[in-house]
């Protein structure tokens, strides 16, 4: 840039030019600044300073560890698969990105839960709710898990053709979400009392268990190998989150009913491919797995004892 483009080298300052220029807030500032006598330098709080990068640097560790552990497996795939890796490459990325509906909840109810749960709460009010909202989250994850593993053959029209072939480790990718969603649920006590550092021991053994199964099953299954790998690593930090829980800051989960759901959800699953095995009409089958779906729904309802009336009237008068 020029002096001819700031400023017409043959025109002089008016008054006026001057006068704006004064009147500009930047220069008001600059001025009161230095007639201060530089007593405005914001000063650092030390202690704070320290209290915040020892509650968030370990975090920040985490999430490094987490993020590897998310995209760690393509990057196997790419190095550890004999023949063909790329294109087996591409067949696992298009498959995850079905799956990406899962992600979304997950990534809706983390957005809704942490500013909530990490609120002024009593520890008696935390740790019930806390119960509480993974029983939800697991009835309303296995509920999506079965709306898109019974019809996958539906989702796979998303993708292209020469994608469809890997459609069958959809079921594994999902689990693998659902559980994602476990352990954040896990994680909130020791965000709450601070002891974030046991946040990388979570996602490190993730990372540890990624690496090791991916080494173990990718060479052998290829993208199948590592649609199991991020299943084990997701599991490996589910159990990691639950034993630190048990014992430093016990939660009454009801991993009964928990439990309860998840088998429920998985023997609907299980009979549906069976029958969609041995049935040779595709829309008998479709019509089986959407009767078992919705048996499956209103089992919940009913054996969570959910008034679907009050909670629609709640929606339609906000």
């Amino acid at each position: 840039m020029t002096r001819s483009t700031l400023w017409p080298q043959n025109r002089k300052p008016s008054p006026d030019d001057i006068a704006e220029f004064v009147d500009n807030p930047l220069w008001k500032a600059l001025c009161s600044w230095l007639e201060s006598g530089y007593r405005t330098v914001p000063r650092i709080d030390r202690r704070l300073l320290a209290a915040v990068l020892v509650y968030s640097l370990p975090l920040l560790v985490s999430g490094v560890a987490g993020t590897a552990n998310e995209f760690i497996d393509r990057q196997l795939i790419k190095y550890l698969v004999p023949e063909g890796a790329m294109a087996q490459l591409g067949i696992y990325g298009a498959i995850t990105k079905i799956a990406v509906v899962m992600m979304l909840f997950y990534q809706m109810y983390r957005l809704a839960a942490e500013p909530f749960f990490l609120s002024n709460f009593r520890k008696s009010d935390f740790v019930a709710m806390n119960a509480a909202a993974l029983k939800y989250y697991v009835m309303a994850s296995m509920l999506i898990f079965l709306g898109i593993a019974l019809f996958r053959d539906v989702f796979a029209l998303i993708v292209g053709r020469s994608f469809r072939e890997g459609i069958f480790i959809l079921p594994v990718v999902l689990g693998a979400n659902v559980l994602t969603g476990v352990w954040l649920n896990l994680s909130f006590w020791y965000k709450r009392e601070e002891r974030t550092s046991l946040a990388i021991v979570v996602t490190g053994a993730g990372l540890v268990a990624i690496v090791a199964f991916g080494f173990w099953l990718i060479p052998l299954w290829g993208y199948y190998g590592a649609a199991w790998a991020r299943l084990a690593s997701e599991t490996v930090m589910v159990a990691v989150s639950w034993w630190l829980n048990r014992r430093y800051y016990p939660t009454p989960y009801d991993w009964r009913r928990i439990g309860e759901y998840v088998a429920a959800a998985l023997a609907v699953f299980a009979v549906c491919e069976a029958l969609t095995a041995s049935a040779d009409n595709m829309f008998v089958s479709y019509a089986f797995n959407i009767v078992l779906f919705a048996l499956y729904a209103a089992y919940l309802v009913r054996r969570e004892r959910i008034d679907l009336g009050a909670m629609l009237r709640a929606f339609l008068h906000r």
